[in-house]
């Protein structure tokens, strides 16, 4: 069974510079930061607690229903890439084509996650609402999927534990829930031939203890043990 539903907390702004993006521009009162989840660095390991927090989903991706709860728990031993979103940078909106064919690329990627997390918070009126920012996928992508969107973030939790300066914000998780890499203006080559990759391969190995080639690290089985 496809494991991979790929967690877009991946923001659209890809290719935009800082000048598009960035959140500097605001006043500190626009953007509500809520400063009780711990900030994650590259080689942090997330919490129970942070793991386990509920996020109500805002758009379907035909595993999460609308109106239910996601977890960045409910993809242990896989690997998540997290978009972070802003409806209310206009421009961003006509890179929902580029992230369309990685989300593609994730879905024909075992073990892999795709998650966006969408603020759509009121610094200026809401450009788009979260089924008409998920409807651009199919307006604009060249495959037509269906991303699996999270609420808004309202509290900007997920933000302000992997981003809390920019708005172009990605993560990717490898399968112990550790933060590998973070980006603010990620490139789609890298994403499919370098750093996912490179997460699958720490991914597969020899998970049996007996075996002379056991490899701890590993949490999906690749029929490679040695006895």
């Amino acid at each position: 069974m496809k494991i991979a539903s790929f967690i877009s907390l991946f923001f659209l702004c890809f290719l935009f510079s800082n000048d598009y993006c960035n959140t500097s521009g605001l006043n500190s009162e626009d953007i509500k930061i809520n400063s009780s989840r711990a900030y994650y660095n590259i080689g942090d390991v997330i919490s129970d607690e942070d793991q386990q927090h509920e996020y109500s989903v805002c758009y379907s991706d035909g595993n999460y229903e609308t109106g239910s709860t996601f977890r960045l728990a409910d993809y242990t031993n896989e690997i998540i890439l997290i978009s972070m979103n802003a409806t209310w940078w206009p421009a961003c909106y006509e890179y929902v084509s580029l992230m369309d064919e990685l989300h593609e690329f994730i879905d024909d990627t075992e073990n892999v996650n795709f998650v966006v997390s969408l603020d759509n918070a009121e610094v200026e009126p809401s450009l788009y609402s979260c089924q008409e920012w998920g409807d651009l996928y199919n307006e604009f992508g060249p495959y037509g999927n269906d991303p699996l969107i999270l609420n808004g973030d309202p509290d900007k939790l997920i933000w302000s534990m992997f981003a809390g300066s920019t708005y172009s914000a990605y993560v990717l998780i490898d399968h112990n829930m550790r933060v590998r890499y973070k980006f603010d203006m990620p490139n789609l080559y890298d994403f499919q031939y370098n750093y996912i990759p490179s997460l699958l391969d720490e991914l597969y190995g020899c998970t049996d203890m007996g075996a002379c080639n056991y490899d701890s690290y590993a949490a999906v089985d690749d029929g490679s043990c040695e006895f």
